[in-house]
């Protein structure tokens, strides 16, 4: 039993002397570069929402339009639209 408790007396002995050492080392901090101060204004409203709808109609609008385009280019590809001066091979 004494062995025990000298083990247990001994390793939280130990424990002291390594936490300490630690946190009584000199370490610096993050060094600041030329980059972060750059974009961290981009970062400062990460996780806000206002609410409402904001840009979502115009987001659709837009999204109509590639729609759009992305069909009459699959038709030019098809040929089911036939261009003067461009021929599909």
């Amino acid at each position: 039993m004494c062995e025990l408790l000298h083990c247990k007396g001994s390793w939280q002995h130990k424990k002291e002397i390594h936490t300490h050492s630690v946190e009584g080392s000199s370490r610096s901090g993050p060094r600041r570069t030329i980059v972060e101060n750059l974009l961290k204004p981009l970062n400062l409203e990460y996780g806000k929402v206002d609410p409402g709808w904001g840009t979502t109609s115009l987001m659709g609008v837009v999204m109509a339009l590639f729609a759009i385009f992305l069909s009459i280019i699959l038709e030019i590809y098809n040929s089911s639209i036939l261009l003067d001066g461009i021929s599909m091979n």
